[in-house]
């Protein structure tokens, strides 16, 4: 039996992946937005950007066996630009990208707003937050042309004295008086 050091002893040295290990218990292994991080058409007028919200996430990780979740947060808008007008009618993502070289992935040691084209494989350890419609002479990224795709999850609380509500993801933390 191999027994890992507890998290947070005053003196204790241990891995980032224990920490990634609780986060992976708490959200029980599942992709989430905990708030914001909303794809939106530029506010400043449309063009070939997208806004996203300030906000948060888990994102678990996909690169290795037991890499544990990644929580993470944006404290201000984003403007991200979009790729390259299509030459044919496509649907490209943006997506929330953890860059962990310890866990396999790509370079980095960070996380990232990414614009990924249509056709082209996701990243590993990477969350989808909108899709957009892409086409042939576009004029500009539009309201209409994206379409949301956050797994929301909000962990909830309530009084009463029947089963759990039927919203929320499984997996929440349900505390019943």
């Amino acid at each position: 039996m191999a027994l890992e050091l507890p998290l947070y002893l005053q003196a204790g040295v241990y891995p980032a992946r224990l920490d990634r290990f609780l986060i992976d218990e708490v959200f029980r292994k599942t992709a989430r937005v905990m708030r914001g991080l909303a794809v939106t058409q530029r506010a400043a007028g449309a063009n070939f950007s997208v806004d996203i919200s300030a906000g948060s996430a888990a994102i678990p990780g996909t690169s290795q066996a037991d890499q544990g979740t990644y929580l993470v947060r944006s404290t201000a808008l984003v403007n991200l630009a979009a790729s390259a007008t299509p030459a044919a009618v496509r649907t490209d993502s943006v997506v929330a990208h953890v860059k962990d070289p310890n866990a396999g992935g790509v370079a980095g040691d960070t996380w990232a707003l990414e614009w990924v084209n249509g056709g082209t494989a996701l990243p590993t350890d990477s969350l989808v937050l909108a899709t957009i419609a892409r086409a042939p002479g576009e004029a500009a990224i539009l309201t209409a042309t994206i379409t949301d795709k956050r797994p929301l999850g909000q962990l909830f609380s309530q009084v009463g004295t029947g089963p759990p509500p039927a919203k929320g993801v499984s997996g929440d933390i349900y505390v019943q008086c």
